[in-house]
């Protein structure tokens, strides 16, 4: 507040002040609202900067407004308004030595007047010789004339009096002597001259002004002022004194300028105030209170007053401190001196001193003291009287207020509280007792007391910071206490807003604990004001309605509530005094501080088990607070959540009983009509604890019956499907439990329905929604508990438990089929019942939530040591298993079938095929329930054969939900697959039926289709036989969805995981093939001509604008066309690897179903493969690597079958056949090798291609012979050319390459005699349709066929025979096969090529991977744990050997994947491989390398060799989720988790305590059953059929996990060589493509050689021979074959004559 507005609130005080006593009220009706600011000056007036010494103007002043003080009656004004006229106010100089008269602004509008030259016109005034007397009466009448004139020129008339000063107030030395004069005369004179200088002060200028004027010498001034302080100082009798206390100011400058001893001044002006006194205030003073004290006296003691505060400002230092004191003190007494009056026979107080003016006087003079000097303690108590009686004076008030609020803001802060705290200890005594003077309803005490609790309240400073808040407000406080004892309204009208604004001040964390117990004190010693109408405050008669002052009810209400509000957002405890006080309030409480009463009471527990009559408190507020529905909703919030205190803490055995306490059941049976959220949470806490815990069965039941009863809306009637309103003969409905498990065919699924669904309904409409939901939620808590929960009621049992947890489930599936059940509380029973679980000891547990889906939760089992429940048929009986309870299971699953069948509401069908999906893996827990199980299996087939998803209906859901419900049907088909032994044959045809003709619904969202190919997936492993019979049709379905594109991966990965289980092909007919191969070459389509547009985009931008290069030249673009601002580099990569990854997995597809076929299967596929190799080709000007690749695959294995193909060894190794001669011949994309012996006969015959490698050894001059004695018995003449050779001396442009003439010339196909015709395949006259002859050399050469070539005929000629040559018989890389350029010898002793064929014969021939198996046993976390494991358990030693084959690792001869092969056994004897026709996988399984604690180098190299897997398979039987970053590793890309269901192993106890109950022979062991999950590194995308969790046997397992695996391998061998490349960059290389760059690098190598030695023997014609040098490696040259002795003579017969034959 400003001081300004301080000034405004005090004046406005003052004016408001003569309304009567309540006014006190008024002035602060806001406070409640208003804290304490910062500012030191904020909290109530601001101090006036007064002048040191108030003179008689100050007083004057003051004395505009007129209104009565306390004790003074309204007669008093009068005396003040006589003292306004004879001294008329002036204004108060800025200097404090400036003092007029009050009429000097009628003075300063008059003309000056020369005061010498108006006393010349008297004659004989100057004249000294006059008579004494004539002059006096001369004075006289001059005196009278200067009165009220502005005077000038004092001094020189001064001068001209000297002489009678001198006869009047000292020997004169002038004629007249005074002893010639009479005493009369001497007194006149005095007065005369005191007279003269009362005018002096009233109208004569200011000293220096004076001098100025009258140009008189400042050291004349001085003399003159000595002068008249001498004549003012020898006044003595009392009309002198009246006269010289109305000069003395002016003489002395206001005491700056006094002549003498100061402290004689400061004695006279006491006396001269004491004299002023007795003359205004007689000890015998008998005058009415109205009455005032005589004019004179009054102005004399008014100035006298003024004066001596002048001399205290200005010379304190030279004081006498005791004697200020002491005179300030006796002042200070004499204004509190207060007297008996009677007034019609009543007796009543009045105060002798009447005059405000004179109290202002002595408590401006009390100021000046404290100001300037030091206040003693003497003085405190008498100046603290007066202060605090004299504040309600309006004069006086303000004046008060800053004498106050200095002592407050200084050292006297203290001093003056405790002198307070004294004075109203004393109490009402004598006078203090007696009622005021006019003012019946006040007391001189009462008085006192409010005066001191108005400084406290409105003007204390609470000071700038939280120290001094704490000090002022903690010294306050006390005095406050006391006087709030008094209970008088206006004292506690100023105490409680004053403790309002304590408790909103932002430093009230900085008040001490004491201070705290005295401010609640005042509350509690002041509760009855609360309690009582008696203190109420009545307003005056002159106040407006609107103006009404709160009542102290109000105010005290306000105090409360802002204390409350302080602790209540406070961290420090609540005092117990306050606790107590709102409990003893507890009846008048408002429904906001009864609120924070209880949160006080539920913090301190006072009403919790251990208090004292807790339970009886507790009782009489919930009547109070909580059955009176009344109340405010908040505090009934409050108080049910403050009953629930003792059921939901340190509930124990001494409080079993209280669920039965009538107040408590009265809770609970009015549970169905509270409709606020909270407290039906807090009533459900009660219901929740009481079902917990209750021992009584009756009590359980009555209970139950209130949830149940409050969980339903009677005005609600949800519909179902028509077809199944089953009623009896009654009406009533048929309960699921009573419908026939033959359950009929539906002809209205749900997805098909038209009418209107109950989803429709809002059932938030309901008020009770809320009620009924969390009433379920509640019921299914209590359930959950008695589940799954290990708490016990001490070492009490109860018998009943069980049985009455039987009862609460029943309860609940009767709310699941009542008809008046909301949909979502269908849901949410939905989803609390479908955590069901059971163990491998049947006995019944209820998960918990802890994951959002079920299946992807860690689930831990403990034994219930309280629960009995075990899974029984409704009809079994368990002997001697008293202590097991039959769990209704069989109902249960009625049920599900009942809301199957006839619910029409999307989200509970969803929630249920969802939910059941995950429980049906679950097997323990159906064991039982095979007819329900079944007839339920066989509904869901019927409803799905009816339910045609893909065609568009009239229904009431989106496409997109129907795509979802269909989804969750079909995963839920796949949970069946567990009870595959219940189902029978033509059962099990038909779920793998419609699992194929979910493959069709593809007009939507990819996920049913996907989710049908992994559950065909799983079929095929667990259903083998159906998948069989029923795999032809499905393929059927491939064909159709394949150009789904997202759908592409689960396609192929679906096709491949077919193909490495040869007993579902093994009777596949040729139709069957071609869809397979048609599926993969379309997905080659497709990705060629996606290659082709990019490509042909940005050729077509070649000539385009700048602006438009940057977008076409970007690698990174889309099959679009267009790169998305959006999309990431992370986006684009995944993008790029998974097309690479489609195409890859197509070739896969081709190469692995070829390869499987028998040999007349591949005629008649040969066809069919190669032309839709090269139409996918088409986009291309050449053919591509992959595809030379797979040509390549196929002409190698055309003759050969599946069993010789896996029995060809993965390397080649050459013979150690001692000295040899070796010569390579490249043939196309093959490399024939002949290694004869020099000295001997064998030879090794080495042909090598990029799908494959064989190896044969030969008698080489036998077989030589043979086949050419063979050849001379058949005499047959060879044909005398063959097409010219890239590598003869034929003018060719580039090698490999051949004009279309010459291939059309005297090729070995022309020969029809030399053609032998393979099985299958059409006879010759077919051949119109054939393309050429060369086709195939053609495409060996890299070239590709005319397009209208392939349309036209697209019958390839694969024609067989003989060979034209002999050396053709064993040089020629595609045994057998005709129309094929002649091989070409490499040149002999050729580094570069003997290089690169050593890096092909160390490449393997089939693709090789290798995956990590780890083992985490129950409890590990750590990778060092694991990596510890030398064993498993019985499951996981299983699942291993279904994995792959066992192999010594010291026996291996071909890849390893790193392991030690070389016998020592650094990584183990053994580890697990397998292979198929196109990839071999070796694992590195942690527990068979060796791992010992004290071999740190054992733990490090396993860790090496697992964690640089792309892979892991962990089998995980910890119990725990088993986190991604266990074992760390860059190349941790894809982890497969296998995991049992029930999330633990079955221990040797759990195995005891089968065999030893009777279960054991009434329920059978269902097959254990495993989760695999993947889990994949954030950079790479989620792929593969386990990207969702799957379930299986462990007789599937093996096989799931090992496809999952390869599948995994490959893709993160594909997203590595994308991303090392960069997006764009280079594409996959297979090992097959990677051996056919090493073949053409070697026919790189051999073209530069032979350019070379053209161009060093001048390109002579047959200067490609062999050298002589060369030939001489073969020994002796021989004309005949049968005359060769040496391996190397039969090789060199052969080398002479391919080059014969090559010559013709």
């Amino acid at each position: 507040m400003s001081k300004g507005g301080r000034a405004s609130d005090t004046r406005r005080s003052s004016e408001q002040s003569s309304k009567g006593a309540s006014s006190f009220a008024m002035l602060f009706r806001n406070v409640l609202r208003s804290p304490f600011g910062s500012d030191s000056r904020n909290s109530g007036t601001v101090r006036r900067e007064l002048s040191p010494s108030m003179g008689s103007a100050s007083l004057a002043a003051a004395t505009h407004t007129q209104s009565p003080g306390i004790g003074h009656s309204p007669a008093s004004i009068g005396e003040g308004t006589r003292l306004q006229a004879n001294s008329v106010p002036g204004s108060e100089s800025a200097d404090h030595g400036s003092s007029t008269f009050s009429e000097t602004q009628s003075i300063d509008r008059l003309a000056p007047v020369d005061s010498v030259a108006l006393a010349q016109g008297h004659t004989g005034l100057a004249d000294q010789d006059a008579a004494i007397g004539d002059r006096l009466e001369a004075l006289g009448v001059l005196v009278s004339e200067l009165k009220g004139q502005p005077l000038t020129n004092l001094g020189g008339l001064w001068c001209m009096l000297e002489d009678i000063v001198e006869f009047a107030f000292g020997n004169s030395s002038g004629v007249n002597k005074p002893s010639e004069l009479d005493l009369a005369h001497h007194q006149r004179a005095r007065r005369l001259i005191l007279s003269l200088l009362a005018v002096f002060a009233e109208g004569g200028q200011a000293d220096g002004e004076q001098a100025e004027t009258s140009h008189i010498d400042a050291e004349d001034v001085q003399k003159m002022r000595a002068s008249i302080l001498r004549v003012i100082g020898s006044a003595c009798s009392w009309e002198e004194v009246e006269l010289a206390v109305q000069s003395v100011a002016w003489a002395s400058s206001d005491a700056k300028h006094l002549s003498g001893d100061t402290m004689q001044w400061f004695e006279r002006t006491r006396s001269w105030v004491e004299l002023a006194v007795d003359h205004c205030y007689p000890e015998n003073m008998t005058c009415e209170p109205s009455e005032g004290p005589p004019p004179g006296p009054h102005e004399a003691l008014t100035e006298s007053l003024a004066f001596l505060a002048c001399i205290i400002s200005t010379d304190y230092p030279v004081l006498d401190p005791t004697a200020v004191s002491e005179i300030v003190s006796s002042l200070c007494e004499m204004t509190a001196r207060a007297r008996l009056v009677s007034e019609n026979g009543l007796e009543e107080v009045a105060w002798i001193w009447t005059e405000p003016v004179h109290l202002y006087g002595v408590i401006n003079l009390l100021n000046t003291v404290i100001t300037y000097g030091a206040l003693s303690q003497n003085a405190l108590l008498p100046g603290i009287t007066m202060l605090c009686t004299t504040v309600n004076v309006p004069l006086c008030k303000e004046l008060c207020c800053d004498i106050i609020y200095t002592m407050f803001t200084s050292c006297y802060m203290r001093d003056a509280l405790l002198t307070m705290n004294y004075v109203m200890r004393r109490g009402n005594t004598g006078l203090n007792s007696k009622s005021i003077y006019k003012m019946p309803a006040m007391t001189p005490y009462q008085a006192a007391v409010n005066g001191m609790v108005y400084y406290i309240t409105q003007i204390m400073d609470t000071g700038p910071t939280g120290f001094q808040f704490s000090l002022r407000t903690g010294n306050c406080l006390p005095v406050l206490g006391e006087a709030a004892l008094c209970m008088h309204p206006e004292v506690l009208s100023m105490v409680f807003p004053y403790l309002c604004k304590v408790a909103n001040d932002d430093r009230v964390d900085s008040m001490l604990p004491d201070d705290w117990t005295v401010l609640i004190a005042i509350l509690e010693n002041t509760v009855e004001c609360r309690l009582s109408d008696k203190y109420e405050v009545e307003p005056g008669s002159d106040i407006d309605e609107e103006d009404e002052p709160p009542t102290l009810a109000y105010l005290y209400d306000g105090a409360l509530q802002a204390i409350v509000s302080v602790f209540r957002r406070s961290s420090q405890p609540t005092p117990i005094s306050l606790v107590n006080l709102l409990f003893k309030m507890r009846n008048v409480l408002s429904d906001e501080l009864a609120q924070s009463m209880l949160q006080f009471i539920d913090a301190r527990g006072s009403l919790r088990p251990g208090s004292s009559n807790w339970l009886e408190s507790l009782e009489e507020m919930m009547h109070l607070y909580y059955f009176d529905r009344s109340r405010s909703t908040l505090l009934r919030r409050q108080m049910a959540r403050l009953c629930t205190r003792p059921f939901t803490e340190a509930f124990d055995v001494s409080l079993q009983g209280i669920e039965r306490k009538p107040f408590i059941i009265a809770v609970l049976e009015q549970l169905h009509l509270e409709e606020d959220e909270k407290i039906i949470d807090s009533v459900l806490e009660i219901l929740y604890m009481s079902l917990r815990w209750t021992k009584d069965s009756k009590t359980f039941h009555d209970i139950l019956e209130f949830a149940l009863r409050a969980a339903i809306e009677p005005k609600y009637v949800r519909q179902i499907q028509p077809d199944y309103m089953h009623q009896d003969d009654n009406g009533d409905m048929v309960l699921p439990e009573q419908l026939s498990l033959n359950m009929q065919t539906p002809t209205h699924p749900i997805l098909l329905l038209g009418g209107e669904s109950a989803a429709m309904v809002d059932e938030k409409s309901y008020s009770s929604w809320a009620r009924i939901t969390l009433t379920t939620n509640c019921l299914l808590k209590v359930v959950e508990w008695r589940m799954s929960s290990n708490d016990t009621l001490g070492d009490e049992t109860y018998d009943h438990l069980s049985v009455d947890t039987i009862s609460l489930v029943n309860g609940l599936l009767d709310l699941l089929v009542s008809k008046h059940t909301f949909p979502s509380v269908q849901r949410n029973i939905l989803l609390g019942f479908l955590r069901f679980h059971a163990d491998a000891n049947m006995r019944v547990y209820m998960l918990l939530p802890d994951h959002d889906t079920l299946l992807e939760q860690r689930v831990s089992l403990h034994e219930n040591a309280r629960m009995r429940l075990v899974v029984q048929s409704d009809d079994a009986v368990v002997n001697n298993t008293v202590d097991w309870v039959p769990f209704p299971i069989a109902r249960y699953i009625r049920v599900l079938a009942y809301l199957f069948q006839t619910n029409i509401d999307i989200e509970t069908y969803n929630v249920l095929c969802r939910g059941l999906m995950v429980q049906l893996t679950n097997t323990h827990l159906f064991s039982t329930c095979k007819e329900e199980v079944t007839a339920f299996l066989r509904y869901l087939i019927s409803y799905m054969r009816v339910a045609n998803y893909d065609q568009e209906t009239r229904t009431r859901i989106s496409s997109a939900e129907k795509n979802r419900t269909a989804t969750y049907t079909y995963g839920l088909q796949v949970s069946f697959m567990h009870y595959k032994g219940w189902i029978k044959r033509d059962h099990q045809d038909l779920l793998i039926s419609t699992l194929g003709d979910g493959l069709m619904m593809t007009s939507g969202a990819p996920e049913a289709p996907q989710i049908c190919l992994h559950a065909l997936g799983v079929a095929m492993l667990e259903l083998h036989g159906a998948m069989v019979r029923m795999l032809p049709s499905i393929l059927q379905n491939l064909v159709r969805i394949y150009s789904a594109a997202q759908l592409s991966v689960h396609l192929l990965e679906f096709v491949s995981s077919i193909s490495r289980n040869q007993g579902l092909y093994t009777n596949f007919r040729k139709g069957d093939y071609q869809v397979l191969f048609a599926v993969a070459i379309n997905y080659i389509r497709f990705h060629n001509n996606q290659r082709r547009r990019e490509t042909s985009l940005s050729t077509s931008m070649v000539g385009a604008r700048p602006a438009d290069v940057g977008e076409k030249s970007d690698p990174r673009r889309l099959s679009t066309g267009a790169i998305p601002a959006s999309t990431s580099e992370k986006q684009l990569l995944n993008e790029v690897a998974l097309s690479q990854y489609v195409l890859v997995m197509a070739y896969q597809v081709i190469d692995v179903y070829f390869l499987s076929l028998t040999p007349a299967l591949k005629a008649e596929m040969f066809d069919s493969i190669i032309v839709g190799l090269l139409q996918s080709n088409y986009s291309r000007s050449n053919l591509d690597e992959v595809n030379e690749v797979c040509l390549d695959m196929v002409l190698q294995n055309h003759s050969r079958s599946s069993e010789d193909i896996m029995g060809l060894s993965d390397v080649t190794v050459q013979e150690d056949f001692g000295p040899v001669v070796e010569r390579h011949w490249i043939q196309h994309n093959g490399i024939v090798t002949i290694r004869a012996q020099k000295e001997g006969l064998m030879a090794q015959i080495i042909e090598r291609s990029c799908s494959g490698a064989t190896s044969r050894i030969v008698d080489l001059p036998a077989e030589v012979s043979r086949k050419y004695v063979e050849r001379a018995e058949r005499s047959e003449r060879p044909p005398t050319s063959l097409p010219a050779s890239p590598l003869s001396d034929s003018p060719v442009s580039a090698f490999g390459s051949m004009s279309q003439s010459a291939s059309r010339g005297r090729s070995i196909g022309r020969n029809r005699r030399l053609h032998s015709m393979a099985p299958g395949l059409p006879s010759l006259h077919h051949e119109p349709d054939m393309l050429p002859h060369d086709s195939i050399a053609r495409l060996l050469r890299g070239e590709l066929l005319s397009q209208s070539d392939l349309s036209r005929a697209p019958r390839f000629p694969m024609r067989f025979g003989p060979a034209p040559c002999l050396a053709l018989e064993f040089i020629n890389a595609y045994q057998g096969l005709q129309n094929l350029d002649v091989p070409v010898m490499l040149p002999p002793n050729f580094e570069a090529v003997a290089r690169s064929l050593r890096i092909f014969d160390n490449t393997a021939m089939v693709d090789t991977h290798k995956v990590s198996v780890a083992y985490v046993g129950p409890g590990q976390t750590t990778e060092r744990e694991i990596l510890l494991n030398q064993q498993g358990s019985p499951a996981y030693w299983n699942f291993l050997r279904g994995m792959g084959h066992i192999r010594r690792l010291g026996q291996m001869k071909d890849f390893s994947a790193g392991l030690d092969t070389s016998g020592q056994d650094s990584d183990g004897r053994y580890t697990l491989g397998w292979r198929d026709l196109i990839a071999k996988l070796i694992f590195h399984v942690g527990t068979l390398m060796p791992a010992r604690e004290d071999k740190q180098e054992q733990i490090v190299r396993k860790k090496a060799h697992m964690g640089n897997d792309f892979v892991h398979i962990v089998f995980n039987e910890s119990g725990r989720d088993y986190e991604f970053d266990t074992i760390p590793s860059q190349f941790n890309f894809v982890q497969i988790i296998v995991t049992p269901v029930d999330g633990q192993v079955p221990t040797p106890e759990d195995e005891a305590l089968w065999l030893r109950s009777d279960l054991s022979k009434v329920n059978a062991r269902m097959d254990q059953l495993y989760k695999v999950k993947t889990q994949i590194n954030p950079d790479i995308p989620f792929v593969g059929p386990a990207a969702e969790p799957k379930v299986l046997t462990l007789t599937a397992l093996p096989g799931f996990v090992r496809s999952v695996a390869i599948h995994a391998v490959v893709f993160s061998q594909v997203y590595t060589s994308c991303k090392s490349a960069g997006i764009g960059g280079a594409e996959y290389v297979s090992l097959w493509r990677a051996r056919l760059q090493i073949i053409k690098r070697v026919r790189a190598h051999a073209q530069k050689e032979r350019t070379k030695r053209l161009n060093a023997l001048g390109s002579q014609p047959g200067s490609l021979s062999e050298s002589n040098a060369d030939m001489a490696e073969f020994g002796e040259p021989i004309s005949d074959p049968t005359m060769a002795t040496t391996a190397a003579q039969a090789l060199g017969y052969l080398v002479r004559d391919l080059e014969s034959f090559v010559k013709i």
